[in-house]
């Protein structure tokens, strides 16, 4: 239950946020990049940080993360601020680890920029938007923590995931893409927009999201606009508390073309929605769950 609701102050946070900036804008004038010392103490307010930081060998440089941050596993030995959403851990907290560095999110952490500063604390702030930006992203860590060379091996494996999930959709020889409704919320409806990576990650896996042309992120939609556009795949998140069961009870979508050939997927909602180094894994998975649907059809 704690992650759903915090599942949904992000959504809103991001609704809001992306509504208000334009797509792949960064906060570079925050991201102290050129600093000649490499970080000793980091603390790490996002998840997907954490993971990078886990992926380039730099973990031991972090002495503090956030209640989500929990993967890999041997992330949850590292002490915790407290939860994701900023209004949970206070600034002393953080400064009580004695940080020379700290990890944020554009969504969630802004207002806790200029106060670390001002303690001459280094910040970075993530505002990944595409996958280009996840990668750049990755690099920049790796760069300022001083692991530049493994910063560029995990960037290139996540490219080789992106194109061998590729090659496995275009064995399938499809006349067209299967389309897809991804539905990130469920009252009301959400679902996914080109404002999101998670779009580019169906596109990768040979896939049309029915939403993909909306701008926003996580775009409102209406039932009558999921039924009249009849996916032939629906993917729902594994924290949304729903099963496939729940999609088939639907009496006004018993018509559905995904409803109607049980293909419902659930799927890793840490995997896919975070930007960090699995999302070449998410890519993997959901070519998989392409290649499963034309199974069933």
């Amino acid at each position: 239950m704690r992650k759903i609701i915090i599942l949904i102050c992000f959504i809103l946070a991001c609704v809001l946020f992306i509504s208000c900036s334009k797509k792949g804008t960064k906060i570079e004038n925050q991201n102290e990049k050129a600093e000649n010392s490499v970080p000793l103490r980091i603390v790490s307010l996002s998840p997907a940080a954490t993971e990078i930081l886990f992926a380039i060998s730099a973990q031991d440089k972090i002495v503090a993360r956030t209640d989500l941050c929990d993967y890999p596993k041997e992330a949850e030995k590292i002490p915790s601020v407290g939860g994701f959403d900023g209004k949970l851990f206070s600034l002393e907290n953080i400064i009580s680890f004695k940080p020379d560095f700290v990890y944020l999110t554009a969504v969630m952490h802004t207002h806790l920029i200029e106060p670390l500063k001002s303690y001459g604390i280094r910040v970075y702030v993530s505002n990944a938007q595409s996958l280009d930006d996840i990668l750049k992203e990755i690099e920049d860590i790796a760069e300022i923590t001083g692991y530049k060379e493994n910063g560029k091996i995990c960037v290139e494996n996540i490219r080789s995931e992106f194109l061998q999930a590729e090659r496995e959709v275009k064995d399938l020889n499809l006349d067209k893409p299967l389309s897809v409704y991804w539905e990130v919320w469920s009252s009301p409806y959400m679902s996914v927009g080109s404002g999101s990576f998670l779009n580019e990650l169906i596109q990768k896996a040979g896939l049309h999201n029915i939403f993909g042309e909306m701008p926003q992120a996580y775009p409102a939609v209406s039932e009558e606009s999921i039924i009249a556009l009849n996916p032939d795949i629906i993917i729902f998140p594994s924290d949304s508390n729903l099963s496939e069961v729940d999609f088939s009870n639907r009496n006004s979508w018993k018509n559905i073309s995904a409803v109607k050939n049980n293909r419902i997927y659930c799927i890793d909602a840490d995997l896919m929605t975070r930007p960090g180094p699995r999302i070449g894994k998410a890519s993997l998975s959901l070519s998989e769950l392409a290649k499963n649907a034309v199974e069933k059809r």
